[in-house]
């Protein structure tokens, strides 16, 4: 039977009498599939339905605090486990750490309701690398209207490289409002050599200064909030929510719809095309619950495979880091400008020939009798290893298995030494002295010696929250490319994944702005090739 969305919390439905088929059905309200949602419909004769498998807040006031704001407390992932805000995903990140917590945004708004608000742009070189590979519109070039076209940039309003009328406004903390341990380690960094960088959204921005966020007058600006609210009112949009997709509805290697779950009930969603902004793991695990991805592996489980995409679920990217911890003379307090708990960030080599990053953290520590500290910890940025996901059973609610794989690669556990070693350099430097109280991770016994402090490493590297590349865009050329450079998915056709998971390599930032300016992108498009699809030599299954 098909059916028609509906809207969660008691909202607006299509008239009686509506029909029940929708030109696009968007899976996934996270940052692309929000953005998808608002710009598609803009077209007042496009039908639009948004599914959502976490829950859908109509209003800014039914937000819980810690997704309408900013929630600095640094809760244990175990206390967070009742929440019905993320997936709660496990994977193995090292032979010493096999269950890092994944956490990834279930609700309308997706990871940008949970995320830590930095907005950070791709560098020049990343996007120029994308295009290299294969993906001659994805140059810096090409990117750069897009990420115009989506911000207000507050402290950069009449600068070539930002916008000033876009939906989600940017600002960063003013010198004036940084708290003494972003004093000092501002002055760390530029005592070691960091020249000053006070846009770290400028193109080849390095340096030390500070992080732009989208966290502005006490409201985190989500997609939910900065793109869909707006166009809530819209006749042609549906967001139906707590509605989970468990597959796609295939015939004749063309998308019909979507399968899914509400209140326990199987139903068919029908639509010209379907759209996946399910995020780096929930577009591949529901494209492979489809049949479509590596075909023996898919066989293994008892799944019909039908399309042979074998870069499905594959090179998973991400950005691992490990974060030293200290104690401080007097607590912290919030930034008094923004309400976060972080204002600075050095962007630098390390003394390796590839960028790594570290941030300024205020933090408040696990355990609550001891106070608050400051956390300096070290991102790799350029990760040479790869992981992997997969299937653990064709079963929709079982999530799949992930080995992010990190350190794998000599080179990338080298650099993350080096930046470990910087962070504790800046952390121990003459600048801190007024409010430093000592050092309590690592612990001296993980810095007794070489080994020591390596295998400290290997057992508290952890996600960056970056996942990206699990369907990743490339030319037909390139057998592990899951679709082409508009997002369509090869041998399928009405079939797009439009999130991180396309990117082709992982930037050396946080996520969230790419995959806002992706979105935008390819929403673009609907107006110059709106039924082109990708083909390629491949191997394709009869479709049942």
């Amino acid at each position: 039977m098909w059916v028609r969305c509906w809207r969660a919390n008691g909202s607006r439905s299509l008239p009686a009498g509506s029909s029940s088929h929708y030109n696009t059905v968007i899976v996934g309200a996270g940052s692309a599939g929000a953005v998808l949602a608002a710009r598609l419909s803009e077209d007042p004769a496009r039908s639009v339905c948004l599914v959502e498998a976490g829950p859908d807040y109509l209003h800014l006031d039914e937000l819980p605090p810690t997704v309408r704001g900013f929630d600095f407390t640094d809760r244990p992932y175990a206390a967070r486990k009742t929440l019905s805000h993320e997936w709660q995903y496990t994977a193995r990140a090292t032979d010493r750490n096999l269950n890092m917590p994944v956490p990834r945004g279930r609700m309308v708004g997706g990871s940008s309701s949970i995320n830590g608000v930095v907005f950070l742009r791709a560098l020049r070189s990343d996007l120029d690398g994308w295009a290299a590979l294969g993906n001659p519109g994805w140059s810096y070039a090409d990117c750069l209207p897009y990420y115009r076209k989506l911000e207000t940039d507050c402290d950069f309003l009449s600068s070539e490289w930002h916008g000033a009328a876009g939906p989600v406004p940017v600002s960063r903390a003013a010198r004036e409002n940084w708290l003494p341990p972003s004093e000092a380690f501002y002055a760390a960094c530029t005592t070691l050599g960091a020249l000053e960088a006070p846009d770290f959204n400028a193109p080849d921005a390095r340096g030390v200064g500070p992080i732009p966020t989208n966290y502005h007058n006490d409201i985190r600006h989500s997609s939910a909030i900065a793109y869909l609210m707006p166009a809530r009112p819209r006749s042609n949009l549906e967001v139906r929510g707590n509605t989970v997709a468990t597959s796609l509805r295939l015939e004749d290697h063309r998308a019909r719809g979507v399968q899914v779950l509400h209140d326990g009930q199987a139903e068919d969603v029908e639509a010209d095309e379907v759209i996946l902004c399910a995020g780096a793991i929930g577009s591949p695990h529901l494209l492979m619950l489809s049949g479509i991805g590596p075909a023996a592996a898919l066989q293994a489980i008892g799944i019909q495979p039908l399309v042979d995409l074998p870069g499905v679920g594959q090179h998973v990217r991400d950005h691992p880091f490990v974060a030293t911890l200290w104690e401080t003379t007097e607590p912290g307090a919030r930034d008094r400008l923004t309400g976060l708990p972080w204002q600075l960030m050095l962007r630098t080599r390390a003394g390796q020939p590839d960028d790594g990053w570290l941030t300024m953290l205020m933090s408040t520590p696990r355990d609550p009798n001891r106070g608050r500290g400051f956390m300096i910890p070290s991102s790799l940025m350029y990760a040479r290893s790869t992981g992997s996901m997969k299937l653990a059973s064709a079963d929709p609610s079982v999530t799949p298995v992930l080995d992010f794989n990190y350190l794998s690669d000599p080179s990338d556990f080298e650099h993350l030494r080096s930046l470990a070693r910087l962070a504790l350099e800046i952390g121990h430097h003459s600048a801190f002295d007024g409010i430093r109280a000592g050092l309590r991770q690592p612990t001296p016994s993980d810095l007794a010696d070489d080994a020591s402090f390596e295998e400290w490493i290997m057992r508290t590297v952890s996600t960056g929250h970056h996942i990206s590349c699990t369907c990743r865009m490339g030319p037909p050329t390139d057998a592990t490319a899951v679709v082409d450079q508009a997002g369509r998915v090869y041998g399928v056709e009405n079939l797009r994944v439009i999130d991180a998971s396309i990117m082709p390599d992982c930037p050396s930032v946080n996520l969230n702005a790419t995959v806002l300016m992706i979105a935008e992108k390819l929403a673009d498009t609907y107006s110059k090739s709106p039924t082109a699809s990708a083909t390629r030599s491949m191997r394709s299954m009869p479709v049942k």
